[in-house]
């Protein structure tokens, strides 16, 4: 019997046996996944699981609607409509801006109304007192202050 591992590596053995493991079991497993009943167990236990799922989903939907909180379906509907409305505001801006530059255009070729009314005129202004006005007060530059 000859030796095919190599003294000098210890873990050629151990990769050998991990390598033929990994061989059987993928041809077993294969062999297992491509019968029918197989495939029925996986066809029913997915059904399964989809029931319990959606069965769980109307039991937090009742939950939530007994504690007046909005269910993720609310909330997704929610955001459709949040969605519509800004699509809606997008459209009415990008029409308003255009509306404004053809505007613009047209205020800028016609000259606008005449202004005739006058401001009210302007109260007469008291007679000089005999005292002189009092000085201008002057601030002095914030720093440090003396102490």
């Amino acid at each position: 019997m000859t030796n095919k591992f190599s003294p000098l590596d210890p873990m050629a053995m151990w990769r050998e046996l991990t390598a033929q493991w990994e061989k059987s079991t993928n041809e077993f497993a294969n062999e297992t996944m491509a019968s029918d009943p197989f495939r029925q167990g996986m066809h029913g236990g997915m059904n399964a699981s989809l029931t319990a799922q959606n069965a769980l989903g109307d039991l937090m939907a009742r939950y939530l609607t007994m504690l007046n909180l909005p269910t993720r379906a609310d909330l997704q509907v929610l955001g459709e409509q949040l969605q519509r409305i800004d699509d809606h505001l997008a459209r009415i801006a990008r029409a308003v801006e255009g509306g404004n530059a053809s505007s613009a255009a047209t205020a800028k070729a016609a000259p606008g109304p005449r202004r005739t009314r006058q401001p009210p005129a302007a109260a007469p202004a008291p007679t000089a007192s005999k005292a002189p006005p009092a000085p201008a007060r002057t601030r002095k530059p914030a720093g440090k202050r003396p102490s």
